[in-house]
C-alpha cells in the first residue's frame, strides 16, 4: 500500500487563497504517483470558516477523494478556533477563542467530511474521534490532539491534548485489532518532537520560545506508553511546520506540517509512505519547486510544468 501524508493545508480565501493551487498540486501530484490512500493530519484551514471547508469539500470530491477508501482527515487547532490572520489580531484572538464552540466546530468539521469517515470499524459516538479503519490489512486510528480553550493553559489555543476519555477508547481499539491487522498507524495532529531554539538573542528565537510554549502536546508519556504497548508502526502528524521522520521513545514519527508552510515559500512538501506484502514501511520525503509568477499567484492560477521534484537526500525509501 502507499499512502500519501500532507498536513497544514492552511486554506482561507481572505489571505491565503494562493494556498488552494499548491493543495490541489500536491493532491493530483500524489494521485499520479499511484497513491491508495491520502492522509492529512489538521489544519485543513486557517480559519475555520464554513466556506473554507465547502471548498476543500469541493476539491477532494472533484478529484475523486471525498470517501473513506480514499481519504482520511483528523482535525487540526486551526479548524476549530481559526488563527490570527494580521497583526492586529494578537489582542483580540483570545477572546475569540473564548467563545468558540469547541463539540459544535468538530461536529461541523465532521458534517463537512463525513463520507471520509464511512465504513469505519469504530468510530466513537460522544466526540467522532477516535476513529479506526481497516485498509488493505492495515489499521489506522485517528485521534483528536486539541487541547479546549483555557486562559492559563491554551490561551493561543494551539497546545494540544487527548482527553482521557479519547485515551481510553483508542486503547479499546489497539486491543481489539492488535492481533487482526498487519500494520498499525495513528493520525493525530499535534507533534512529538522537541523545538530547537536556534540562537538565544535574535528576533527568530524569540518566536521560537513563543512557539515551544504554546505548541505543546501535554501528557505524551502516557500516548508514548500506549504506543508502544500496542507497537505502533508509524504515528502521522502535522502541526510544527517542518517535513521529514524521526524517533522519540523508540517510535517511528513522520512529520508533514511542512507540507505548504515551511521555511521557503517556494517549496511544498508532501510524504510517502509505502507498505510492503512483508509488513516493512518505508518512508520518504518529497519536496516540489513552488515557482508561479506573482501574477498567476493573484488569480490562483498554476502551470504544472513549474513544479520541479526535489527529494530530500537525507530521507531513504522508494516510491
Amino acid at each position: 500500500m502507499r499512502i500519501a501524508h500532507l498536513s497544514d493545508l492552511h486554506f482561507t480565501t481572505f489571505f491565503k487563497k494562493n494556498n488552494l493551487a499548491g493543495i490541489k498540486y500536491l493532491l493530483e501530484y500524489a494521485l499520479n504517483l499511484k497513491a491508495d490512500h491520502i492522509v492529512i493530519t489538521g489544519d485543513l484551514t486557517d480559519n475555520a470558516t464554513e466556506s473554507d471547508f465547502i471548498i476543500l469539500r469541493d476539491l477532494f470530491n472533484d478529484l475523486g477523494i471525498l470517501n473513506s477508501q480514499k481519504l482520511s482527515l483528523v482535525i487540526g487547532n486551526h479548524d476549530i478556533f481559526g488563527g490570527v490572520q494580521t497583526a492586529e489580531d494578537i489582542f483580540s484572538f483570545p477572546e475569540k477563542c473564548g467563545k468558540v464552540n469547541y463539540i459544535e466546530q468538530i461536529k461541523l468539521f465532521y458534517n463537512y467530511f463525513k463520507e471520509t469517515f464511512d465504513n469505519c470499524v469504530y468510530l466513537s459516538k460522544s466526540n467522532i474521534f477516535p476513529f479506526a479503519k481497516i485498509l488493505n490489512g492495515i489499521l489506522f486510528v485517528g485521534m483528536n490532539s486539541i487541547a479546549e480553550y483555557s486562559t492559563s493553559k491554551n490561551i493561543f489555543a494551539s497546545n494540544g491534548s487527548v482527553s482521557i476519555d479519547q485515551f481510553d477508547e483508542t486503547a479499546k481499539i489497539l486491543e481489539q485489532y492488535k492481533y487482526k491487522a498487519l500494520n498499525k498507524l495513528i493520525l493525530i495532529h499535534h507533534h512529538f518532537n522537541k523545538i530547537k531554539v536556534k540562537g538565544k538573542n535574535s528576533f527568530g528565537s524569540f518566536w521560537q520560545n513563543i512557539e515551544k510554549q504554546t505548541m505543546k502536546l501535554r501528557k505524551k508519556k502516557r500516548l508514548y506508553n500506549l504506543f508502544n504497548r500496542y507497537e505502533i508502526d508509524l504515528v502521522l502528524h502535522g502541526h510544527f511546520h517542518e517535513m521529514g521522520e524521526y524517533k522519540r521513545e523508540g517510535i517511528r514519527f513522520l512529520n508533514a506540517g511542512g507540507s505548504l508552510k515551511n521555511n521557503s515559500k517556494n517549496l511544498l512538501g508532501i510524504n510517502f509512505i509505502n507498505i510492503s506484502q512483508s509488513s516493512k514501511i518505508t518512508t520518504k520525503t518529497i519536496e516540489l519547486k513552488y515557482d508561479i509568477p506573482e501574477f498567476e499567484r493573484e488569480n490562483g492560477k498554476q502551470k504544472s510544468d513549474e513544479f520541479k521534484e526535489l527529494t530530500i537526500p537525507q530521507l531513504t525509501g522508494n516510491l
